[in-house]
């Protein structure tokens, strides 16, 4: 038997298992179970991103709009199913992750000098971009008597038990998603070879692998990953054009959580990011009121500072974890803050 295989699935479920009770403890509502689903859609598809490339995309939350704006334009000028616009969303923002990839991220590599540093403001400027054409479609949809502020279709959802359909179909959808991947990567010979480049990809073209198929899978998936959450936002919350910014912090601190070479990592992250925001607010409410919803912007910035300082490789990297290593953590904690 595999002990330590089973050591670790052990360790899963027990780790689900305590955010399931977390959230029924702290009356976890439908938004609270569909904001952990999308927090672990889009920090596995940044996580991917990072493994492959080696830098952190910036941009990756912004292409949640592309599903968005697909999403509230197929069903506001076509009459399409929310459901159904989702594969459009899909491959829509796939094709413009291939698309940013060959146009922006190859050349920049092939140019050599800091890489990582160019492609990384790269990524912030594309989510710019993106969050500018987002209010150039809002403008346009206005004028073609759809008009909006926000991405918003949770009016056409139906109900379950007094709950959204979203409720139902966004978890499925996002545990489909994170079997998947895992299937996908340990089992097909496209995820081999996508594993293989991102640990060495001079010695994986010397054995015949495709690299540029390989990086265009890889930005295919991110990318509608990404769009994939957009249209599930819209039949949860709505989203502003310059909503999807808004996450960036969050995601990044849950790949990191989970270490930024584990998809398996990047969905325990995000579901923890996302379960210990709500708890965190309702505790904070207990003893301070109503003024807590003025904190509620640090709270991202506080769990991403720790998981820098204590976490950089993720928390299922395999430290062991005790007095010492907290004492050493914290000492260089404040070395930093004496420079």
């Amino acid at each position: 038997m595999d002990y330590e295989r089973l050591e670790k699935g052990v360790f899963w479920l027990a780790g689900f298992v305590v955010l399931y009770l977390a959230g029924i403890a702290f009356n976890m509502g439908s938004d609270d179970i569909i904001n952990a689903s999308l927090m672990a859609l889009l920090c596995i598809g940044f996580t991917f991103t990072y493994m492959v490339e080696s830098f952190p995309n910036l941009a990756h939350t912004s292409y949640a709009i592309i599903g968005a704006v697909v999403s509230f334009y197929l069903r506001s000028f076509h009459r399409f199913n929310p459901y159904d616009t989702w594969p459009f969303s899909f491959i829509v923002g796939g094709l413009f992750g291939v698309f940013i990839f060959a146009a922006i991220v190859r050349p920049i590599k092939r140019h050599g000098g800091y890489q990582e540093v160019v492609l990384t403001f790269s990524s912030l400027a594309i989510a710019t971009v993106l969050g500018g054409l987002s209010w150039v479609f809002s403008y346009w949809s206005a004028r073609g008597r759809a008009p909006t502020q926000s991405y918003n279709l949770s009016g056409y959802d139906f109900y379950l038990n007094g709950r959204p359909g979203i409720v139902y179909v966004g978890l499925g959808t996002s545990i489909l998603v994170a079997v998947s991947m895992y299937v996908f990567l340990t089992r097909t010979k496209t995820g081999i070879s996508l594993r293989a480049t991102a640990e060495n990809e001079g010695l994986a073209e010397v054995m015949g692998i495709n690299s540029f198929r390989v990086h265009c899978v890889s930005w295919f998936i991110s990318g509608g990953l990404a769009a994939l959450a957009g249209s599930i936002f819209v039949l949860n919350q709505g989203m502003t054009p310059t909503g999807a910014d808004a996450l960036l912090v969050s995601v990044m601190t849950g790949s990191i959580l989970g270490g930024l070479d584990s998809i398996n990592g990047a969905i325990v992250g995000g579901v923890f990011v996302a379960v210990s925001q709500k708890v965190l607010s309702t505790v904070l409410f207990w003893f301070f009121g109503l003024d807590v919803l003025r904190w509620t912007g640090i709270y991202t910035i506080v769990f991403l500072v720790i998981a820098l300082f204590f976490f950089p490789n993720g928390v299922l990297n395999g430290t062991e974890i005790n007095r010492e290593w907290i004492r050493k953590r914290i000492a260089k904690m404040r070395k930093t803050q004496s420079v």
